[in-house]
Parts: structure tokens; sequence; C-alpha cells
């Protein structure tokens, strides 16, 4: 480098170290000194040296106790990072508010030296953002702070005396804020407030209403509620900082407190709940029994108090106070809500979402079709009953009693006990105790808080709560769930719980007293191996006649198809509705009482409705019928003109899908005849067809030769039937998917005995009355709507022959 140049430099850097001393740098010269934040309150209310409304009269105006303050700050060189703030008494110290109870003193390190020796202690805490809030404030292990984001604050300002009688009270509140570079404004913004508030009244009952002086059980919980008089003109919301109360006995005779009994003030503060106190035996204070060996001559009076925001206490005179007595012997009823026991799988399913449950059921899509839960059915050992398949599932709800109520127009309350669809109320009623007399059913104002649950004489695995065992003085365990548990009151049994055998599922409550059902409530139910039609034999003939000495003796008729189904082996008789045990069908929730785990042992069943007057149910019993032949089963019907409108009735139930494995269509159009037999008595010969044999009426003038006298006088008095059902013709055809195997045979028109008219002759003869639909999967359905019983019964007897021999 040359000398020339070096002497440059030299002179540039001397030039711009003087710059430098002559300019300043960092924060030791005046040029970069950080400049003090200011803050101002923008609020109207209040008042200040500086900011007096000129509207006011500063020695008189009076303020409601709550407000809600406003600020604003600025840094001319920085930015806001946060306000701290406080509430003064008149003398200028430093006091907690409701909402604002946590205030820093010099001890806990949180006020910055300069602030706490110019401006003192006293400042609100707050959390940090990154704080457990389940710590207490007042914690110094908490992650808290004086600074807050907030610009407003709500503060509920003191305006009662010592003992609590509404007072105009005098207070400061003052705000400062802090920069970017830690400098707080040196002069807080501050308003001067004069605060007032009226005497609160507190209504106390409890969760359950006002017992009134009548019996409770031992488990209750008081609910307290306040509000200002409606004249008072209280612009701000009914809150409350605390509720107390006291408790005590009284004499009823007289009224006067049982000497001893009365307890102190007890506050309700650290309840979960403020509004709410819960009373036991076991809690301070306890409740003890109004009733000794059944006799009673004291109730339990609860007084109560509130203390609102503004520290003013409420008069226990204008507090109705709580009566009633401690009874022992309540325990809750559980109930299992049958409507809502369900089962779903490829084996138990309806597709047609049936009305009478009034919610969206759970479902399936199996081979694109939408599969819905229904209830499980009763076979006929009266036991729930379902039909096994690797995706089943089944869904069980409990409750208890008095959970759901009805207002009735009086505005009474009734509670149908197996109802979930109506109301909730969550009443609580007793279930019997015949130890004691109980009849169950009363209201004795308990909360229910748990559920103890048993599966097939085990606790109930719910790994949430896999350590909530509760043990009984025998031993016997119990899975205890909290009553708001993630699975609430309802559970869905699947995969290995739900294997071929026996399942018991128990469940029962547990109330406010610690007391538990003595009876719980139970679910014994079978799921049964699933029987594909190769390992089906025999028959099963279900009667759904009522018996009737001149339509439908039951002997006669049973002797009858037990005549017809004789040359096969394995034949069961069943009664539909029946009472006999070991020979009856059982009713379940739907009223169904065919259940697909007792048909699908059998590989052809025989329906029977044969009594013209009646017509059986078969309407109900479109989940099993459908399941049935859904399963390659084989199913007779023998009905009468009554048929048409059970077939109707089936459509609008929207059971397509059995209408169809029938042979009928989605709206079946059938002609029913005379119910009545002297309208129409010209049914004499059900004329068969692919082979099928002739069935005549039986009666003993039978043009055949043949008769033998019929059970029914009207058939031997008429010379022949009215209550037969057609199918109606649509453009030349019968209305049906199935094929025709019977058609009507009608007297002729010069018959010697009630002979019908020409018209109607040509009407009737040769009306379909008997139908065979063999479906895709291989069910068969045969369906015939004149009564097999009526009929000669070495003919039929060849006609059954002839469909069994279909099947093998």
């Amino acid at each position: 480098m040359s000398n020339k140049s070096s002497k440059l430099l030299a002179i540039i850097l001397i030039l711009a170290v003087a710059a430098l001393f002559v300019t300043g740098c960092g924060k030791s010269g005046s040029r970069f000194e950080n400049q003090l934040p200011s803050i101002s309150i923008t609020s109207f209310e209040g008042w200040s040296d500086d900011n007096v409304p000129s509207n006011i009269d500063t020695t008189q105006v009076e303020f409601t106790f709550q407000q809600k303050i406003f600020w604003h700050a600025n840094d001319p060189d920085g930015v806001i990072t946060g306000y701290a703030f406080r509430v003064l008494d008149e003398n200028r110290q430093p006091i907690a508010t409701p909402g604002y109870q946590y205030i820093a003193r010099a001890e806990d390190g949180l006020i910055p030296d300069e602030m706490l020796s110019t401006l003192g202690d006293g400042w609100v805490i707050h959390y940090l953002p990154s704080a457990d809030q389940s710590m207490p404030l007042d914690d110094p292990e908490t992650d808290r702070s004086i600074w807050t984001n907030q610009k407003y604050a709500v503060i509920n300002f003191p305006a009662a005396d010592e003992n609590g009688e509404p007072t105009p009270t005098l207070s400061f509140f003052e705000v400062v804020a802090i920069d970017n570079r830690g400098a707080v404004t040196p002069v807080p913004a501050w308003r001067k407030f004069r605060t007032n508030s009226v005497k609160p009244i507190c209504n106390v009952s409890t969760t359950k209403g006002n017992p009134d002086g009548g019996d409770v059980g031992s488990g209750i919980t008081l609910r307290f509620t306040m509000h200002y008089p409606s004249n008072a003109g209280m612009i701000v919301d009914a809150i409350p900082f605390k509720y107390e109360f006291r408790m005590m006995k009284v004499y009823d005779d007289s009224g006067e407190i049982v000497p001893g009994s009365m307890t102190e003030w007890i506050s309700t503060e650290g309840q979960e709940r403020i509004n709410e106190y819960k009373l036991t035996r076991r809690t301070t204070p306890a409740l003890s029994y109004d009733y000794e060996n059944g006799n009673t001559n004291t109730t339990t009076k609860i007084e109560a108090r509130v203390t609102d925001l503004a520290g003013v206490v409420s008069d226990v005179e204008t507090t109705d106070p709580v009566l009633f007595k401690v009874k022992p012997g309540f325990r809750p009823m559980t109930q299992l809500y049958s409507k809502k026991i369900l089962a779903l799988g490829r084996n138990h399913f309806e597709d047609r979402h049936d009305d009478t449950t009034p919610e969206e059921l759970p479902y399936s899509i199996d081979d694109g079709q939408q599969h819905f839960a229904a209830p499980l059915f009763k076979n006929m050992q009266n036991r729930f009953t379902v039909v096994y398949s690797e995706n089943l599932k089944v869904y069980v709800r409990w409750g208890w009693w008095g959970e759901y109520g009805k207002e009735e127009s009086t505005g009474t309350i009734t509670y149908p006990l197996d109802d979930p669809y109506i109301k909730k109320v969550d009443t609580v009623l007793s279930e019997p105790n015949p130890e004691i007399g109980y009849g169950g059913g009363e209201n004795y104002y308990g909360e229910i808080t748990h559920f103890d649950v048993r599966y097939d004489g085990q606790p109930y695995y719910f790994p949430p709560f896999a350590e909530s065992i509760h043990t009984d003085d025998d031993g016997t365990q119990w899975l205890r769930l909290p009553l708001y548990s993630p699975l609430r009151q309802s559970i869905v049994l699947t995969g290995n719980q739900l294997t071929p055998g026996e399942h018991v599922f128990t469940v029962r409550c547990v109330d406010s007293q610690d007391e538990v059902s003595l009876y719980p409530a139970e679910l014994v139910f079978t799921v049964e191996p699933y029987k594909s039609p190769s390992q089906r034999n025999g028959l099963l003939i279900i009667d759904d006649d009522t018996d009737n000495q001149n339509l439908s003796p039951e002997a006669i008729v049973n002797n009858k198809y037990a005549q017809m189904s004789g040359d096969i082996e394995n034949v069961d008789f069943v009664k539909y509705n029946g009472t006999e045990e070991g020979n009856r069908t059982y009713r379940d929730i739907r009223n169904r009482h065919l259940a697909f785990s007792d048909l699908q042992n059998y590989k052809m069943v025989i329906y029977h409705a044969d009594n013209p007057a009646q017509g059986g149910s078969i309407e109900n019993e479109i989940d099993g019928l459908s399941l049935y032949l859904r399963n390659g089963g084989a199913l007779v019907i023998s009905h009468t003109s009554q048929f048409a409108s059970k077939s109707t009735t089936i459509s609008t139930k929207r059971g397509f899908t059995l209408l169809n494995l029938l042979g009928l269509p989605e709206q079946p159009t059938m002609v029913a005849g005379p119910s009545n037999p002297a309208q129409g008595p010209f049914f004499l010969t059900a004329v068969g067809m692919s082979g099928y044999p002739n069935l005549d009426l039986q009666y003993s003038n039978h043009p055949s030769g043949n008769g033998n006298n019929s059970f029914s006088q009207a058939v031997e008095y008429f010379h022949g039937f009215s209550s037969v059902a057609y199918h109606k013709l649509l453009g030349g055809v019968p209305n049906i998917t199935g094929e025709a195997i019977y058609s009507y045979g009608c007297k002729p028109i010069d018959y010697v005995a009630y002979p019908p008219s020409e018209e109607q002759f040509n009407n009737l003869n040769g009306k379909i009355v008997g139908t065979r639909k063999i479906n895709e999967n291989g069910s068969r359905a045969y369906i015939f709507t004149f009564p097999l019983s009526y009929m000669e019964e070495t003919e039929a007897k060849v006609m059954i022959n002839k469909i069994w021999s279909e099947l093998l």
C-alpha cells in the first residue's frame, strides 16, 4: 500500500472516532434515553383530579358497585407490553375484590423494585398464558404475574359495611402500563368511585325441587339462587359472591329449635358449584334421620343467606326455609330401557326403520343395503335371543325410575317407567323395599351419581376406568362409573363379548346417599349359533287362531294340521300368544312373537290364522319372517279373507322385503270376500295348478261325493265358504310376483243351495287364491288365502307332502 493511501485511511479513522464522541452511542447519551409510557382511563364513570364530569356532584354521586373500566396507553419510542391495576379503599390501601381476589404483596417478588418503591403493592395477580390454571393464584409455584394484556376490567367495588349492610363506599381504581424496555408509567391513571348496592334476596331449595316438609333420603343437594328486588332498579346481573346456610332440627308440635341442633353458618365457597351444596350422613354438616322405628317428631330446617359481589348480605327473614324429614330406607330403582336394547348383525336387523323408534337407529351397510338395529327377539322359552354373526353388536341403554316424565294437563308429572322418548326430568324415584313396607315410586329428592356394571359374572371392562372397582360386602365386584363417564348410560357389546351362549348384563344405580339398588336391572340373553338351511330339520306349525267352536275349534283344528303333516318327522306345534307353558310364544317390546332363533331350527314353518272373524297378527312378524326367508327358509301361510288387510298393513309398515319374499307386490291389491257367511258362500274348491292337487271344502254335501262333516255349522248350512281373499287382476294378470298354484273354484250358478249369480260366478271363478314364490336364495313361500283347516284333510295332506318334497 502506498504512503499516500495509508495517510488517507488514518484520517478517515480519526474522523469516525471523533464523530462517535460528538453524537454519543447506546443509552448513555441523552438522544437515545427511553421515553416513559403514558396511560389514561377512557371510560366515563368515576372521577379524578383532572376528570370531573360537569354533570355530577362528587360529594353525592353514587355508581352501581359493578363497573367496567377501560384504559389506553401510549409509548412514544416503543410498545406497551402490559398493564397492572389495583383497587384501593378510601384510605388508599389496596384491597381484593370478587373476581380479583389475589393481589401481590412485596414478599411475592412479582412487583418491579422501582415500581414497588414508588407506587407500593396490592396489584392484581394474573395467570401467565403458560400457567396451569387449576393451581391457585396464591401458590408461589403458579406461573403468574401482575402484568396482563387486558384493556379493561370489570371491578366489583365494595358497597357494604362490616356487617354486610348496604352502605355507599368510596374506592379508588389505579392502572399503570409497562413498555418493552421495562419502564412503568410513573403516575397511575386513576378514578374514584362511590358505589352502592341493595339487599339481595336468597332462595333455597334442592336440585330436585322443594320437599315442602315431606320425606327425603339421606343424600340431597341444596340449590341456591339470588335476585334483587324488582323495584330496586339494579342494572347488574344478580351474581352471588357466596351462599351460606345453617341447619337445625325443629319440633313438629311447637316449631321450636331442638337444643344443640343448629349449626354455624356454612359457606358454599370452594364447592364445585357455588350455588349447590351436597348433604349426606357423611358430610359436614351431616344429615341425620328424623325417623326412629318408623316414628317421627322432628323436621330438618335449612335457613340460607347470600352475599352479593358488593359484600351486601341478604336478610334471613326474606328467605323461605327448606323443611324436610330425613327418612331411612330409600334406594334408587334401576331401569333397562327396552326400546333401546337393540341388536345389529348379518343375522339380526330390519331394513325398514320401524316407526315405533323415534330416533336414528344404528345401522350397517351389507351388500349395498342399509340394515337397521332391531330389538332382541323373545323365543319360545321366553328368553331374549339373537342369532350370531361375526359382526354382531348389542346396544344396551339404562337409567332409573323417574328419569323421564310426562307433564299432564293438570300440571302434574307422571312417570312412565320404560319410555326414554318422553321429557327428561331427572327425578329419582325409590324402588320397592318389602323389608320396610315401601311400595316404591316415591320422590326422595336424591340424585344418581354412579352406575355399577357387570357382564357375564365379572366387572364390566372399560379401560379408562379399569381401576374403578367397587366391592360389595359379599365380595361381588362391579365396575363403578360416574354418571357422566364417556359411556354415560349405554354400552355396545361386540366381538368376543358375544360368543354363542348365554350372556348376562347387570347394572345398578348409585345415588347421592351412596346407596345402591337392591334389585339391579339384568338383561339375560342368548346368542344362538346360526343354522344354515342344510342344518335344519322338521316342521313347526304356528297356531294363530282364536278358539271358537263354530269358526275355529282349537282341538279339531290342531288335529287336522297334525293329520296334514302326518308323514313329516319332527313336527312341533306352538300356540301363538298362548297360555300353556312349553307350548306358546311370547311377546317382545315390539309385539313380535316369532324369533328367528326359533324359526331357523326348522326346514319348514306353517303359520295358520284360519278363524275368519279374527285374522291373527302376522303383520307384527315382519322381522322374524323376513330373516327366516332371507336365510333360506320355507314358509306356508294359511289364512282367510283377512289376509287382504293384513298384507296392506305389512305394506304400511314398510315390510317390503317380506312382501317380495312372499311373492306379493309392495302395494298389494287383494280383494277380501265377505266375512258374513250368508253374503257369499260360493267357495267350494281350491283348484290346483302346476301339479298341485285340488283341495275341496270339507262339508257333508260336497258335490265331489267325498265330503265329511265340517266343524263349521255355517259351511254345512250354506254349502260353501265366503271368507276367501283373491288377487286382483292388473292388465288381465294377477298382481303377484310369485306364481299361481291355486284358483277359486266357485259354485255353479245352478247349485241347489245358495248359488251365485252369473255375474258373481264370473267375478270369482278362477281367481288366484294360492301362490308360490321361489326366491333366488332358495327360500320358498306358499300363501293360501283360504283356510286349510276348512278343507278335506286327506287332500290337504297330499298338498303338504308335495311342498315338503320340493324342499328335499
